[in-house]
């Protein structure tokens, strides 16, 4: 094997894992993926073209090579996760792990996973099979890629490999940059976003595989073209630069581009201009484990993650990327290396030993499904959505403009306003409180005239806000029964002053606190100014960590490492600092319910009461929660 190619999949696999490890360096470092996709396509189509160029190919042989080359340290990595995971996962995690271990074992996880969550989204870090996506991706292409250059004429193949890679990448621009355009077809499988789509499938990533097929032509075709030494040191440098500097928000784009490109050189021409340095010769040894770090480090963070529900020790972080290391040599060694060379070569060789394997695994997932799909979840009760009067209050307007049935109560003299964290108070202020209206949609705060513009949460979204604020605030004004109006949000979504945007009814702008403040200020002199009390209701103490995991954790059983789910105090005062100074600036406005005057003290907030979840996740008040806060205040005594 190349030294350059080795030592490549060296710094790739350590990019990846230090990415992963959350250490803070390295800001980029998931590129090493992207390195590893060029890797891919280069080696599989070297081996493919002199096969096919001698007349020699065979489709059976090429992907049993493949089943022996991956599947046994994979099929061992999947067992030791699926064990660990039994004790570490809560009952709705392992659901979601079975359909993961599906997709693993089907190499089909990069289709399975965005029914999940997205690769970025703080969600995924709890995800044990995540990083399979990529070696499903892989093995499609080494799947299709035999049958391409066998039915594409030998004087055609850099044509036909050079169009595909045209194709592919504009595929994948196009939808990087849809705006979070729904995917054809794939919108019926989950609710994720062109651009969320276009990380994971193969036809928007194979222009990367490509650009290493077409190495490997040139390679093969053309070994004049020999780019010098300080080109390849330079692109190596490069690489360097990209996986720690961010150069673009998007993902895969310019800087997967930039990978790609450099990667490419580096691969073309002469095979031995790295030096002979011994940092450079560990990082090589590194890079014949690759496979193995690479499909054993993130069960190792996932785990990590979810034992201390999301703060996990900086110690901890550095210890594991120094196990990820130690456990991906010891699985080349007893697993890999037996079954290429050792005593258990002769092992998947054939395709009925292979199937035989592949069909029993699958059988632990399957079997294990049926049975924890019939056992009761007692938390997912306590956990479930918060929704207040119903589940159709999350846009409380029918498509004719007028209130839906289930968000009236009573004889409404009160209004309940605002997003999710507005939904959530409705179970405890309906306690003493019968007569009220719910209008409440998700991500979208009780202001008039502004919405954010956040994620997945487009102008589109935000138009859609804007309209229901207009039909809500209208509401109220029109009606004359309706005497108070309590207004709630996480706020937190319209204090992005770095990169966030507004939709405001003259178009979009820059995220701005002066305005944001005027605009919630006018909101509620509007409503003052038709005499409607005005009362605000903050959100629930948090800090960031799932509480409501944290909980399911401490009275179920599965594993935590967290000294206390508790929420310290300075920690909260750290993580709602904006938040809460904005309700400080409102106050001279209106009346403002602090939540935490009843859940903390000096030192921290308590986050159940006798067993009873006072919280649904990370700063949702849980139903019975919310009855237990808020079943004793009287709205109209404000």
């Amino acid at each position: 094997m190349r030294r350059d190619i080795q030592f490549l999949r060296g710094i790739a696999v350590l990019f990846v894992v230090l990415y992963h490890s959350n250490i803070g360096i390295l800001s980029q470092g998931y590129l090493g993926v992207d390195i590893f996709f060029v890797l891919s396509g280069f080696l599989i189509t070297s081996l493919i073209l002199k096969q096919l160029d001698k007349e020699e190919f065979s489709f059976s042989a090429f992907y049993l090579r493949r089943a022996k080359r991956l599947l046994p340290a994979l099929y061992s990595t999947l067992f030791f996760t699926s064990l660990l995971s039994l004790a570490i996962l809560t009952h709705q995690q392992w659901l979601d792990y079975l359909q993961q271990l599906i997709g693993a074992l089907t190499f089909s996880a990069n289709m399975v996973l965005p029914t999940q969550t997205g690769y970025f989204e703080s969600t995924s870090e709890g995800k044990p099979l995540l990083h399979i996506w990529s070696l499903s991706l892989e093995e499609q292409y080494y799947f299709l890629l035999p049958i391409t250059l066998f039915l594409i004429p030998k004087k055609l193949r850099l044509f036909g490999l050079f169009v595909l890679f045209i194709v592919s990448l504009y595929w994948c621009l196009t939808w990087v940059y849809n705006g979070g355009g729904t995917a054809p077809i794939l919108w019926r499988l989950a609710d994720a976003s062109m651009s969320e789509w276009a990380f994971y499938l193969l036809f928007t990533r194979a222009w990367e595989l490509l650009a290493g097929s077409l190495c490997a032509w040139f390679v093969l075709n053309k070994p004049s073209i020999r780019p010098h030494a300080i080109v390849k040191c330079a692109c190596l440098l490069i690489i360097f630069i990209i996986c720690t500097v961010n150069v673009n928000n998007e993902h895969p784009s310019l800087e997967s581009f930039i990978i790609v490109i450099a990667t490419s050189l580096i691969l073309l021409g002469d095979k031995e201009w790295l030096p002979d340095l011994n940092v450079f010769k560990y990082i090589e040894k590194i890079g014949d484990w690759s496979y193995s770090i690479y499909l054993v480090h993130w069960p190792l963070f996932a785990f990590a993650y979810l034992s201390y529900v999301g703060h996990v020790p900086f110690t901890a972080k550095v210890l594991l990327i120094f196990i990820s290391i130690f456990l991906g040599y010891a699985q080349f060694v007893f697993v890999e290396t037996p079954f290429r060379l050792g005593r258990f070569k002769n092992n998947f060789t054939t395709w009925r030993m292979t199937s035989i394997t592949t069909a029993f695994l699958l059988t632990i997932p399957l079997l294990a499904g049926v049975v924890s799909s019939s056992t009761i979840d007692e938390y997912a009760h306590i956990k479930r959505n918060n929704y207040g009067l119903s589940q159709s209050c999350n846009g409380s307007f029918e498509p004719d403009g007028t209130l839906k049935e289930k968000c009236i109560s009573g004889k409404p003299t009160m209004a309940i306003w605002g997003d999710s964290y507005a939904m959530h108070l409705v179970p405890g202020l309906a306690v003493n409180n019968k007569n009220f209206v719910q209008l409440t949609k998700s991500m979208c705060g009780p202001i008039s005239g502004v919405a954010p513009i956040k994620g997945n949460y487009d102008s589109i979204w935000a138009k859609e806000c804007l309209y229901f604020n207009e039909q809500a605030l209208n509401y109220i004004l029109n009606n004359n029964d309706i005497t108070h109006v309590v207004l709630s949000s996480t706020l937190i979504t319209y204090l992005d002053f770095e990169n966030g945007q507004y939709q405001t009814t003259d178009g979009t702008i820059t995220a701005d606190l002066t305005f944001f403040l005027k605009s919630f200020i006018a909101t509620l002199r509007t409503l003052q100014s038709h005499g409607k009390t005005t009362v605000i209701i903050s959100p629930p103490p948090k800090s960031g960590f799932d509480i409501g995991e944290c909980l399911e954790r401490k009275y179920g059983g599965a594993l935590l490492l967290r000294d206390s789910c508790k929420i310290d105090f300075n920690e909260y005062a750290s993580h709602q600092k904006l938040v809460n100074e904005v309700l400080q600036s409102i106050e001279s406005q209106s009346t403002v319910i602090w939540l935490k005057d009843y859940l903390c003290s000096e030192k921290s907030c308590r986050v159940d009461d006798q067993s009873t979840f006072l919280y649904r996740d990370s700063g949702h008040l849980s139903v019975g929660g919310s009855i237990l806060l808020l079943k004793n205040i009287d709205i109209k005594t404000y």
